[in-house]
């Protein structure tokens, strides 16, 4: 079911082609352009019915260009009311409703995913003025100190310096890379950081205890 169903990004809406269409259930792909040209208006009435053009592999001798259809589950559901109930129609409209519902649950994932990760963003964005705060009154003159806290919360999650990450990752800002579970002990690990800087522990106390955080 994974090459049955496509979708541009997660803004956008999952279909499938017309030539997979006739491939699976067993009907011409003419017949199918055919049936989508001449009822073209009601497709479009269903949502923008958009086509690319075939190109022959490169090298081989190739056939003519043809419209391949872009259908969406819309698009395919009056697509079928079109055609013969074949057994092996059937099959695919079966097979290929289960590949567009599959498709749009991992799209909510990923959306609930970044979604859940920039809440967490946020809300660190917070902790980390809080730490810095908690620094700028408790250590005034150690220049240093947000840099090497900021840095032992990175390797206490991760086990890596922020500026590892960002070249592992080629990304400007390590925190982007985090997951969301990282995001949520990253916070934990810079809370506890400010607590224990405002009772006074050294770099080294607050170094060992850390790792209990996780």
């Amino acid at each position: 079911m994974e090459n049955l169903v496509f979708v541009h990004d997660m803004k956008s809406e999952p279909y499938t082609t017309s030539d997979i269409v006739s491939e699976y259930s067993g009907v011409n792909r003419r017949r199918i352009r055919d049936l989508i040209k001449y009822h073209f208006n009601q497709f479009n009435e269903l949502g923008v019915l958009t086509f690319e053009t075939s190109k022959p592999s490169k090298g081989s001798k190739g056939g003519r260009p043809h419209r391949i259809y872009h259908l969406t589950e819309t698009h395919v559901t009056f697509l079928f009311s079109l055609l013969d109930n074949t057994p092996q129609v059937v099959k695919f409209n079966l097979l290929i409703a289960k590949a567009f519902k599959k498709l749009k649950e991992r799209v909510a994932e990923q959306q609930q995913e970044i979604t859940n990760k920039n809440i967490l963003l946020e809300r660190n964005k917070q902790i980390n003025k809080d730490l810095g705060q908690v620094i700028h009154e408790c250590l005034p003159d150690n220049q240093y100190a947000y840099s090497n806290y900021h840095t032992l919360a990175y390797k206490a999650v991760t086990g890596y310096t922020p500026k590892q990450l960002r070249s592992m990752y080629h990304v400007a800002n390590a925190q982007e890379v985090l997951t969301s579970e990282q995001l949520d002990e990253f916070e934990r690990v810079k809370q506890a950081i400010a607590s224990l800087i405002m009772i006074g522990q050294p770099y080294k106390v607050i170094k060992q205890a850390v790792s209990i955080v996780k």
